[in-house]
């Protein structure tokens, strides 16, 4: 299995998380089969350069969520700056042209509406930043169980291939 291709690259310069998840099942799907078991016997210096790879991806997979919630947040506080300034100066204008008590409750109830409106607008973002965050801590979670099974798997295989071999050696 020395023939691989380079692993794609992120933009941080990282391999990429469900890339190498893929090496390490094509590593077992190609590792040598263990006679009369459901056991495989994986290149032990690969399987640990991938494990060694994916503890750095995780957290770049974790950093860019990060990027994208803050840059969210950022987006969500220069609209609710917009929106407070266009109500301010709506109150002022509505204020400096008109004095008649009629008018002044219109431009209240437009401005209370826009507040009310970006309010809305800052919760559903709200919302949406935190079923990625959700989704994505899922799939870092998922990641990692699989690999440890693998792991798992490649440790007991090793496990009993030794202790086959110790009682062979024994007889």
């Amino acid at each position: 299995m020395t023939d691989r291709v380079a692993p794609p690259l992120q933009q941080d310069g990282t391999t990429d998380f469900l890339y190498l998840l893929d090496q390490l099942e094509e590593l077992v799907g190609v590792g040598k089969r263990v006679p009369f078991s459901g056991r495989v016997m994986v290149e032990e210096v690969e399987f640990l350069a991938m494990i060694d790879q994916l503890r750095v991806a995780v957290p770049n997979e974790i950093k860019q969520a990060q990027r994208v919630i803050k840059e969210r947040e950022r987006v969500i506080g220069e609209a609710q700056e917009e929106a407070g300034r266009i109500v301010k100066a709506a109150g002022e204008r509505a204020a400096a042209l008109v004095s008649q008590s009629a008018i002044l409750a219109e431009a209240r109830q437009k401005s209370e509406e826009v507040l009310r409106q970006a309010e809305e607008e800052r919760q559903r973002a709200r919302g949406e930043i935190e079923v990625f965050i959700v989704e994505q801590l899922v799939l870092v979670e998922d990641a990692v169980r699989r690999g440890m099974a693998v792991m798992e798997d490649a440790v007991e295989q090793t496990l009993e291939t030794v202790e086959t071999a110790k009682e062979a050696v024994g007889n």
